[in-house]
């Protein structure tokens, strides 16, 4: 990571972390046990030295899966970085079609995944793909579907092969709930729970908590209802949305930490939950914008250019808007305020429109705390939470497994199409989860399947469902589900080239058509260049916005087979 050497003030080194002092221990109880869950606080240092005191102990090769694609890639360069070498020499990562893992021919000694890459490759490859001595989960807390069922297929082969060694770490989890989990990994089997401590007192840097009632005092702002105007009522059952007074609040504590912060080094970091918000949020910052480097966060966002707000700015103040992707795992140098607006994007399953829809909910308790951990790390550190302190107090302690609330049909499809014995019934698989999903979904989840011809019904009442030709070159696609049905579809009318194009669009950010953040009739300039949603076509936006792209990547490759075929 560029910039960590360069804060060379004595207040911004970083602090010796308290997992340092437990390398012995950490070491010795990996070896010593089958599955260790590791719990520390936010930024002790879990993700980046465990596997190193590992790899020291000679419990190479390890894999370290991490909840998202920017974690992956910055906490490897940070690893690779501490050990002076390159990524994808001693230390590599894959996520999606990039694998940087074995430069030199040489298989790197620590790797890190997102959690799909490696069901992906169980699937194909089943216990195969676990050439590891240690596989390292971390970020347990955040129950992606993928997150799950990794956890749920790695406990199956961890009955056949014994000699793997599994690592749970996180700063927020049930330590009950994974303790009992494993209860039935094997005779005499336990969980060793390595608690790593922190207080107040062995803290180097402090952080501190306020609530909109101290906000309302720092502001001067009148404290009567402020959960009414900002939350829209009195506890979590009120609607998440956001409203303007919301941005305006954010714009003016932005204002006031400015001014009266006058250490431009000290960075701030602000949580909204989509696209919409941190773009209406830009929109509101063109007086800070003028003397602060804004910099946004979002998967749409190239993941080299997210990259650069790791590096440490001395000439002007960052201002950091993100929605969960800087969530949790990862350090930006320099954060001393945390902007929590207490929102998050849940996305679930329509069972009567049979489609997918997305809202916004309460962040939980659990994810406040990962923001809240973003600080206080390489400096002192506020956190600002845009609710009251008994509004807080009725959020939900963790947020709801996506298992839960989404319809399967991809992970039902993935699990059937598996090579692997162990993990290719559906019933069985989903069941052996941490939160076992409702059967019947998962049984609406196979009537879907087998209505689109991609699975066929057993026989018998003991047979399995048989995935077509059909199924397997869908689940083949590295699209999601509907991305890979869409592509099909085409090919079904001589247009396979454009579905792909299509569906990779409806996957992959950013579009060819790159959107100036903030600019959005700038953007629709650019797209109407090459398709005009205006036109006799009765369209969406959203068709209109991808045939768009697809034209303008279409001219894009003419273009450069011309400057091939002269060049």
């Amino acid at each position: 990571m560029q910039g960590v050497e360069q804060e060379d003030a004595p207040r911004r080194r970083r602090p010796p972390v308290a997992t340092e002092a437990l390398r012995d221990r950490i070491v010795e109880k990996v070896k010593e046990n089958r599955v260790t869950l590791i719990v520390g606080d936010t930024g002790c240092g879990k993700s980046s030295m465990v596997p190193q005191f590992l790899l020291e102990g000679n419990l190479e090769p390890i894999m370290c899966t991490q909840p998202r694609r920017f974690a992956v890639v910055a906490i490897a360069q940070m690893v690779a970085e501490s050990r002076n070498c390159q990524v994808g020499e001693e230390v590599g990562y894959h996520i999606g079609h990039s694998n940087v893992s074995n430069l030199n021919s040489k298989r790197s000694k620590i790797v890190f995944k997102t959690a799909g890459v490696v069901l992906e490759q169980m699937r194909d490859k089943g216990l195969a793909a676990l050439k590891y001595k240690v596989i390292i989960l971390d970020e347990i807390h955040e129950r992606s579907v993928e997150s799950d069922l990794v956890l749920a297929c790695v406990k199956q082969f961890m009955m056949k092969k014994n000699d793997l060694r599994l690592v749970l770490m996180s700063a927020t989890a049930d330590i009950t709930r994974y303790k009992e989990y494993f209860r039935d990994l094997g005779r005499g089997e336990r969980v060793e729970v390595i608690a790593i401590p922190t207080s107040p007192r062995t803290r180097i840097f402090q952080r501190e908590v306020l609530y909109l009632e101290q906000i309302a005092d720092i502001l001067k702002m009148n404290s009567e209802s402020l959960s009414t105007k900002y939350c829209s009522g009195e506890d979590a059952d009120a609607d998440a949305g956001l409203n303007s007074d919301v941005y305006q609040l954010i714009h003016e504590l932005l204002l006031h930490i400015h001014r009266s912060d006058p250490d431009l080094e000290n960075s701030i970091l602000v949580f909204l939950p989509t696209y919409y918000a941190l773009e209406q949020q830009w929109i509101r910052l063109s007086s800070v914008r003028s003397v602060s480097k804004v910099h946004i966060l979002h998967r749409s966002i190239d993941t080299d250019e997210a990259l650069q707000t790791m590096k440490v700015s001395k000439s002007c103040r960052k201002v950091i808007l993100a929605t969960n992707i800087a969530e949790s795992s990862v350090t930006i140098p320099g954060v001393a305020y945390v902007i929590d607006s207490c929102r998050s994007l849940q996305v679930y399953w329509d069972p009567i429109r049979k489609t997918d829809s997305a809202g916004l909910v309460w962040a939980s308790k659990s994810q406040a705390e990962q923001r809240k951990g973003r600080t206080g790390r390489t400096c002192d550190g506020q956190i600002y939470r845009l609710v009251t302190g008994p509004f807080y107090n009725s959020l939900d302690d963790h947020e709801h497994p996506a298992i839960l609330r989404l319809s399967l049909r991809e992970q039902v499809l993935m699990v059937c199409c598996a090579e692997s014995r162990a993990m290719n019934d559906p019933n069985v698989v989903l069941q052996k989860v941490l939160d076992p999903p409702n059967l019947d979904v998962i049984q609406d989840a196979l009537d879907s399947l087998v209505q689109i011809h991609a699975l066929v019904k057993p026989t018998s009442p003991r047979g399995r469902y048989e995935p077509t030709f059909y199924g397997c070159l869908l689940n083949s696609l590295p699209l999601s589900f509907d991305a890979s049905v869409l592509a099909l579809k085409f090919a079904e009318i001589g247009f396979l080239h454009e579905g792909i194009l299509i569906g990779i669009m409806l996957d992959i950010q950013p579009l060819p058509i790159l959107q100036p953040f903030g600019y959005q009739a700038l953007c629709k300039m650019f797209r109407d260049n090459y398709f005009d949603e205006d036109s006799n076509l009765k369209i969406g936006k959203k068709e209109a916005t991808l045939i768009g792209n697809l034209c303008a990547f279409q001219f894009w490759q003419r273009m450069f087979k011309v400057r091939l075929h002269f060049f």
